[in-house]
């Protein structure tokens, strides 16, 4: 059989990207390229890769002599990293990320999503994405980080910045504003650290701070990356995927009424909306070492990106996966990852999401599409730009 080809930079794929997986699906599980990648569409496949026993997490065609700053800051993530220094950190992370500091910001979040809601009309028109979804996780990390709401605003805008350091390292594009914004990110982290020292918090970064496991603990290096890491993650993540989960729930108004009819619903639509309208796309990994899986020919250093919406979309798994029904059975999804490089601020992210969902429908009557939606330059269906919503308050 000939190989499968599939042009992720074709007009094919950007105007009709579910549409294209389904034909390439119906072929074969996996694809090449133009450039040679194998993408895999499904999800045993894109298990195998998330293991990262034959393959690792690999930026693909980062350029790291334009910037040796955020070179350095990408290998110190924890997404970046692998065998026992990922396990070490991973494990620290886990520990501080426990249930009960968790639990602990959803009073916060509750308020925080209060707040945002009665600023929006009564009756009337807004924008979700610069009304609600963009302020919401920025907001929320005042309590995380226990930093005043200005201060918390100020990170989020070099968050905002900072968070496009792959495409600066890809593309060279607005490489100085981009390594700008990261150098006070890290400076804002390291001056809140040793403000810490002397006047400890109880927040998510003093457990960073504290958290140790057989006498191991981080090092102020690490502590800087990895929170400035979880704020971004924590940031960009939930300002992205809110607005695609209530994209598909407006474009599905059944599903929307059963929210409506039933607040209770907000987790499931959350965990649904991830399923059926991921954030992330294609997630490269390259291979550690020469080997064949499932006849695919591997050399070390080969590239293999898992397709997320496609694997969240496998047939051979999911029955009707390409209907959106947020009373189904759970279905496993890959919008915040697997394995070893699962996002571990996940079950914060849900929270987040479920909160604001749950609050919106039982504080409107009517929550409706007020136009189409805008979507990011060269990002359709995958990241909104703005959402106008027709709103009036019970």
């Amino acid at each position: 059989m000939n190989e499968l080809i599939v042009d992720l930079r074709s007009e094919r794929f950007e105007q009709d990207r579910y549409g294209y997986i389904e034909e390439l699906r119906a072929h074969n599980s996996w694809a090449r390229t133009t450039e040679g990648a194998v993408v895999f569409f499904n999800q045993e496949e894109a298990m195998e890769v998330f293991r990262c026993k034959d393959f690792r997490f690999a930026f693909n065609k980062i350029d790291e002599t334009r910037s040796p700053y955020l070179a350095k800051a990408i290998q110190h993530e924890l997404l970046n990293m692998h065998g026992e220094q990922h396990k070490r950190l991973s494990l620290l992370v886990k520990k501080a990320l426990r249930d009960r500091v968790v639990e602990g910001l959803r009073d916060h979040i509750e308020i925080i999503v209060a707040g945002l809601i009665e600023a929006l009309p009564q009756d009337g028109e807004a924008d979700f994405c610069a009304s609600f979804a963009d302020p919401l996780p920025s907001r929320v990390m005042g309590p995380m980080f226990d930093i005043p709401y200005e201060e918390a605003e100020g990170l989020n805008d070099w968050i905002k910045i900072g968070g496009r350091k792959i495409d600066a390292l890809q593309s060279g594009i607005g490489l100085k504003e981009v390594e700008d914004a990261n150098r006070n990110i890290h400076e804002y982290m390291r001056d809140l650290l040793q403000a810490r020292k002397s006047k400890p918090g109880d927040d998510l970064f003093n457990e960073l701070i504290n958290v140790e496991i057989d006498g191991d603990k981080m090092t102020e290096d690490e502590l800087v990356y990895l929170a400035s890491e979880l704020a971004s993650a924590g940031v960009d993540t939930t300002r992205a995927q809110l607005p695609l989960i209530l994209n598909a729930l407006l474009s599905n108004p059944k599903e929307l009424e059963k929210l409506q009819d039933d607040p209770g619903l907000a987790l499931p639509a959350v965990n649904e909306g991830m399923r059926y309208a991921p954030l992330p796309w294609v997630i490269p990994h390259s291979a550690v070492r020469d080997f064949n899986y499932k006849d695919i020919d591997f050399a070390s250093g080969d590239i293999a990106f898992a397709m997320v919406p496609a694997a969240n979309r496998d047939p051979t798994v999911i029955e009707d996966p390409n209907t959106f029904d947020i009373t189904r059975k759970p279905a496993r999804h890959f919008a915040f990852g697997a394995g070893m490089h699962s996002c571990p601020a996940a079950h914060l992210a849900r929270i987040e999401m479920a909160t604001a969902l749950g609050q919106l429908v039982s504080s409107f009557e009517i929550i409706e599409s007020a136009g189409q939606p805008v979507w990011e330059p060269g990002q359709k269906d995958r990241t909104l730009q703005t959402l106008p919503l027709k709103l009036r308050k019970k």
